[in-house]
């Protein structure tokens, strides 16, 4: 059991359960006290030593317990025989008050007529409190009386002469009627400062100490009675109190609660908006940027319809756009965003029906809550609504892409369930369709002069004769992302005696000019080499030649002549990447011993270096494009070009198509063109070629099929003629669903290698596309790259070549 010694009660936070403990623990400190006297001292000490501060020190600095009616001693000498309190417990430090040097704490003078303003502060206190002034008429106070003083320690005068030093904040003084005639008081010197809410607390309190005072003398019952009786009220109008002022707060933090609960909810569903807001800011930025950047029209309007499909909120969308041939005629594309392409290859385009007529005549926007309940929906046959099979539509917004009047495309949404799009969606969408017309505008424009670029750089560049004994190909790409015409080319001359020259070169810069001194060069070696000149005089008349046609115009080139009867090559080079030479048994080596200052310099004697290119050998001539891009360093290129030249090689066709894929990937920084030969080591490693075109129907699959087992069959090659079937099923029929336009399809065969090309218009690109469950599209692709030994796809003029390739053994 806790003793009383042990007891703590902390004043700085002094409330209701402080109280409680206060008055069980008051009675216990002064039950053995034989006396009044006793129990005060008591009551000094418990006080004394359990009021606490927050970190456990004591929160008084002295505290004095007064009764009233004069001890026996200072009765006996008293010349004032009137009613006086005297201190009957101390505790603390104490200074001597006048003329009382010597004495004990306890001896503190009387009070008596003209000496109250030269009394200790304490009497003063007592005063405050009304426990030192007797009824005048002799009566006593009410038995039941208490009272409580609560003053700050900046009011109390003389408080520094009575405890010095030790910074008393507030005094406490409470007391009262003890019983009929007889008054107590205790005065408590506090540290802290002190609330009213405690002085309010210390009511009970005073009850309290006047209950244990009583239980140390011979009170009556009655007054027993009395004593406890007010204890028992005051304890439970304080309980009662409390429980009022705590239902308040109760009522107050529930009502506190739930206004933060519904702050916190409108919060939260604020910073979702804002959050949506932000997305949807950065989103539109992104759109913004993307399509002001992209010149690409492909991946232009992939990105577009994505985009506005995540700012629609739809559960798919498309978008259908208009593309000019190479006839001038316009043909209809479409693209697919929120769900697989496949769900819609099926169906065929859509028509100007009395929904779509608004959107492809660019007449305005079309929203609806359920597009199936609108006047103009389900009026054309022969589904006289969505076909069997389309994906649910109930909410549908469809906005035109327009530019100058001219209907260039248009977007459509759809979500199966009803009211999904609002008008926020609809100026969102019809913001991203602005800019998608720019978009397109511009990259048809770049498109268009890029291809008129490329065509013009096919014109200037000759069509390559073939030669015997000698398997040739070339390629020219221009810059990924550059308009203007180049200054690269390539050529291959045959010469009389069984010789053939060939010439691979570089005119600095981009545009017209570059491509005018291109073709006077390429002219101009064409005339060197009939003439018979050895490879480095062609060079050193070329050069003066540019120094003549194009000041400081600044060339770079490779002429060689080969000797197929002598299996010799002669080489020189005017300031341009080495030839690579692939010798019979695989090994590779760059031809640059002998590289002279470009073309442009002046006149220069150039030197040639010799090498044998015998049968089985091969030959790559090519210009910086294909082994330099930013963010790679040429030397990387060159070793990557050696690993690949160096690893398996086939047909000279598939061989260019892989190389462009592994070294350029369409992100080439300048343009490509390279001349790649391979001399056949035997009459069978000749390339023999059968070639057909074919409508863009169903009919051509089973025709292009039977075209391919005749010819396996005419090569001797029965065993494949099912695999290049299957190939062949599976490229046709792509090319009929997507291209729309004649196709042709071409069988090549070079010794052990065998390729099947389907060129057609299409822009669309295959590719490996995992299927989804209960899908069947994409799996074709999955076939030829099973069975195909290589494969890829090549650009070329208004469309594409998928190639694939296998080997005879």
């Amino acid at each position: 059991m806790l003793s009383v010694q042990d007891v703590r009660l902390d004043l700085s936070a002094f409330g209701l359960s402080e109280t409680a403990r206060c008055t069980a623990h008051l009675r216990t400190a002064v039950s053995r006290a034989p006396s009044q006297g006793a129990a005060a001292q008591a009551i000094a000490d418990f006080f004394y030593d359990s009021l606490v501060d927050g970190r456990a020190g004591r929160a008084c600095a002295a505290v004095g317990t007064f009764l009233a009616g004069p001890r026996k001693a200072v009765a006996a000498a008293s010349e004032h025989p009137r009613r006086r309190m005297f201190l009957a417990g101390f505790r603390g430090p104490y200074a001597h008050s006048p003329g009382t040097e010597g004495s004990s704490p306890l001896d503190v003078p009387s009070l008596s007529p003209g000496t109250f303003a030269t009394a200790p502060s304490v009497y003063r206190l007592l005063e405050r409190l009304e426990a030192t002034a007797e009824d005048t008429n002799g009566a006593g106070h009410p038995v039941s009386d208490v009272g409580v003083v609560h003053l700050p320690g900046s009011q109390i005068e003389g408080l520094e002469e009575l405890l010095p030093g030790q910074d008393v904040r507030s005094a406490l003084v409470f007391g009262g009627t003890l019983s009929p005639g007889e008054r107590f008081a205790v005065v408590l010197f506090s540290r802290l400062p002190l609330s009213s809410e405690v002085a309010t607390l210390f009511r009970t309190v005073t009850g309290s100490t006047r209950l244990a005072l009583l239980s140390a003398g011979q009170p009556s019952p009655a007054v027993e009675a009395d004593a406890a009786r007010s204890v028992l009220e005051s304890m439970e109008h304080l309980v009662e109190q409390r429980a009022g002022h705590l239902q308040t707060v109760v009522a107050r933090l529930r009502s506190t609660t739930t206004d933060l609960q519904r702050s916190r909810r409108e919060l939260e569903q604020r910073e979702r908006e804002l959050r949506e807001e932000a997305a949807i800011v950065e989103l539109l930025q992104e759109v913004g940027s993307t399509l002001a950047a992209e010149l690409d029209l492909d991946a232009l309007v992939q990105h577009a319809v994505d985009a506005a499909t995540r700012l629609a909120g739809a559960a798919f969308g498309a978008f259908f756009y208009n593309v000019l041939g190479e006839t001038g005629e316009s043909y209809l594309l479409y693209v697919i965003s929120g769900v697989d392409r496949s769900a819609f290859d099926k169906f065929p385009m859509p028509r100007n029906t009395q929904v779509f007529e608004q959107t492809f005549r660019g007449l305005g926007v079309v929203r609806s809550d359920d597009i199936t309940q609108d006047r103009r929906y389900g009026h054309n046959a022969p589904h006289h609504g969505m076909p069997e099979g389309h994906l649910p539509v109930r909410s549908y917004l469809a906005v035109p892409v327009m530019s100058r009047g001219t209907v260039l495309g248009g977007f459509f949404f759809g979500h199966p369930e009803r009211g999904i799009f609002t008008e926020r969606h609809e100026r969102l969408i019809t913001g991203v369709a602005a800019q998608t017309a720019v978009a397109l505008q511009n990259a048809q424009t770049y498109r268009q002069e890029r291809e008129a670029a490329a065509e013009l750089q096919r014109h200037l560049l000759p069509a390559l004769p073939r030669v015997d004994g000698v398997a040739s190909t070339w390629r020219y790409l221009p810059a990924a992302r550059d308009r203007g015409a180049g200054g690269d080319w390539v050529d291959l001359i045959p010469l009389p005696d069984g010789e053939v020259a060939l010439a691979v070169g570089d005119v600095m810069g981009k545009g017209v000019r570059a491509a005018a001194v291109m073709g006077q060069i390429r002219t101009a070696c064409r005339a060197y080499a009939q003439l018979g000149l050895a490879p480095a005089d062609v060079l050193e008349q070329l050069s003066v030649l540019v120094d003549d046609i194009a000041p400081g115009s600044i060339a770079t080139c490779v002429y060689a002549v080969l000797d197929t009867r002598r299996d010799r090559l002669r080489v020189a080079v005017a300031g341009h990447l080495p030839p690579a030479r692939r010798d019979p048994g695989g090994n590779v080596t760059f031809l640059d011993e002998e590289v002279g200052p470009p073309l442009g310099v002046g006149r220069h004697r150039y030197t040639e270096q010799e090498v044998a290119l015998p049968p089985g050998a091969r030959l790559l001539l090519y210009t910086d494009g294909l082994v330099e891009r930013r963010g790679r360093p040429i030397d990387d290129g060159l070793r990557q070009l050696r690993k690949l030249l160096a690893g398996p090689v086939g047909e000279i066709e598939a061989d260019c198509d892989s190389w462009l894929d592994v070294l350029a990937g369409g992100q080439h920084d300048d343009d490509i063109a390279l001349l790649y030969l391979h001399r056949p080591e035997d009459v069978s490693q000749r390339v023999v070629t059968v070639v057909r075109d074919y409508a863009p129907v169903s009919s051509a699959v089973p025709d292009a099929r039977d075209l391919v087992a005749e010819v396996m069959r005419q090569w001797g090659l029965r065993h494949l003629a099912n695999d290049m079937m299957l190939i062949a099923d599976e490229m046709v029929a792509n090319a009929v669903r997507h291209a729309r336009t004649p196709l042709r399809v071409e069988l090549r065969r070079a010794g052990e290698r065998v390729v099947l090309e389907v060129t057609d218009s299409s822009p669309e690109e295959p590719r490996l596309i995992v299927s989804q469950p209960g899908e069947f599209g994409h799996r074709g692709i999955f076939l030829i790259d099973a069975i195909a030994t290589r494969w890829g796809t090549r650009w070329i003029d208004g469309g594409k070549v998928v190639w694939a390739e296998i080997k005879t053994s």
